[in-house]
């Protein structure tokens, strides 16, 4: 009897009330627990995927195998230490992560959002964020303040040589480059004349010194998070692009952002991409931003030999959108450049073959393709498991596509070894767009409302991995 009173005063009592007056305990369990522990999982996998690379690592550099890279994978080597400047790169971090945080704790399923930034001043606060992450790692470089902050010494030397004839230079490139050789990260002859040149007319412009040239760099490379967001929100939807932002904003490649030609490559490789995205939306003239993506994969080809196959990205979106004439304007546009130096007296195949370093046998084949992944796996940092679980989820699979191309196109020609955590900066950002799609898939076509979780963890660990890595790496070569 008094379970039925019990219950008849249960039933007088309304529904909201009855909801205010349950636990929520429960209702935070099952929202976030689950997050939480498929964070700490792919934390996990992560970890061990790390301390497998750095054994395979320590076992190869103990044979006889002949790899042209004193301490693997870095050509800069190892160099552990403690720094008190860590401070700097670790109050921007735990700055953008403590606003991550604030982010994900404003949105509430399933579909308001709190907390939105204008998408305008999104970016912008992402390109400042890479921007300040990047310069503030540098200066954990180890040598003086502004060892981390200069550009590479050969590219200032080479672009001094230019003097007044930057044909006669182009002419005479590929003749006067020494062939590269295993574990060189050299700029020349690793990269074709785009940086050279590039950094000759900057100093003809009056801008003087390796810190002045190095900062811009910098400032040119963190144009990369901005501009593959962008590419993002046309291919997948403007959620998945906006909780990309700190994924690359805190990525471990920021290491090597700084002072880097390579960080200039990437950002005009995503440039490329993202104009072609973009362009090939349905309510565009894609005819021209078809061909401005051509020319700027043409120049990104002028900078890096590897990148110019992150137009397979492209090609992808325009499949997926059903242009695929625009390939041939965006081939022709990219072919224009390589045609106008060929004209100056530059070869690109030739110099390609002059970047290709020779193998001395099949182990050494076989190890730089294990040190190479190591490499990836560590730059990437955790959220690379997330997006390696998710990849069949994501509407942007071009990127991946294009991104896999010009990784299989550098291992093949034996690009950059010793030196891929530079080299393959273009790459590494496309390689996390699957880590904020969403589980599971959205019941309807297109939505542009859902997407994955902010990974508020993994964006944690992997500041910390960026941290970790610039404490144990030494400083670049001089």
């Amino acid at each position: 009897m008094s379970v039925s009173r019990g219950a008849s005063e249960r039933a007088r009592v309304p529904a909201t009330v009855r909801r205010r007056m349950q636990p929520r305990a429960g209702t935070l369990a099952a929202s976030l627990g689950p997050a939480v522990r498929a964070e700490l999982a792919e934390a996990g996998i992560w970890l061990a995927l790390v301390a497998f690379g750095l054994a395979g690592t320590a076992l190869l550099a103990s044979t006889d195998i002949s790899l042209g890279c004193p301490r693997p994978p870095w050509h800069d080597g190892w160099a552990p230490r403690l720094d008190p400047l860590v401070v700097v790169p670790l109050a921007v971090a735990a700055t953008v992560i403590a606003l991550t945080a604030w982010w994900a704790s404003t949105i509430r399923p399933p579909r308001s959002v709190a907390f939105r930034l204008p998408w305008s001043v999104l970016l912008l606060l992402g390109y400042l964020g890479s921007l300040a992450f990047s310069l503030a790692l540098a200066l954990v470089t180890p040598g003086d303040l502004a060892a981390g902050l200069r550009a590479p010494a050969d590219l200032l030397a080479a672009a001094g040589a230019v003097g007044d004839d930057p044909l006669g230079r182009l002419a005479a490139y590929t003749s006067t480059t020494p062939h590269a050789a295993a574990g060189s990260v050299a700029v020349l002859p690793a990269h074709p004349p785009g940086p050279v040149l590039a950094t000759w007319l900057l100093t003809r412009a009056g801008l003087h010194g390796a810190v002045p040239i190095g900062v811009l760099f910098t400032a040119l490379g963190a144009l990369t998070v901005p501009v593959v967001c962008v590419a993002v929100r046309s291919l997948c939807h403007e959620t998945a692009a906006r909780r990309l932002v700190p994924v690359l904003v805190l990525a471990p490649w920021s290491v090597w952002m700084a002072a880097s030609p390579d960080a200039v490559t990437a950002a005009l490789a995503a440039l490329a991409v993202a104009i072609g995205v973009i362009g090939c939306e349905p309510e565009r003239r894609s005819v021209w931003w078809a061909l401005a993506s051509g020319l700027l994969l043409g120049l990104a080809a002028l900078f890096g030999y590897a990148p110019v196959w992150l137009g397979v990205a492209v090609a992808a979106a325009y499949f997926v959108r059903r242009r695929p004439l625009l390939n041939v304007i965006t081939g022709l546009g990219a072919l224009l450049p390589l045609w106008l130096f060929y004209a100056w007296g530059f070869s690109w195949p030739d110099g390609l073959a002059l970047a290709s370093a020779p193998r001395p046998s099949v182990g050494a084949a076989l190890a730089w393709i294990f040190l190479d992944l190591t490499v990836v796996v560590l730059a990437t940092g955790p959220l690379a498991v997330r997006a390696a679980r998710r990849l069949r989820l994501t509407p942007g699979w071009p990127f991946l596509v294009g991104a896999t191309a010009t990784m299989l196109f550098a291992v093949t020609l034996g690009l950059a070894e010793g030196g891929t955590e530079r080299t393959w900066l273009p790459v590494f950002p496309w390689l996390l767009v699957a880590a904020v799609a969403p589980r599971p898939r959205p019941a309807r076509p297109g939505d542009r409302l859902q997407a994955g979780s902010l990974p508020v963890i993994l964006v944690s660990l992997s500041a910390i991995g960026a941290l970790g890595l610039r404490l144990c790496l030494g400083g670049p070569a001089t």
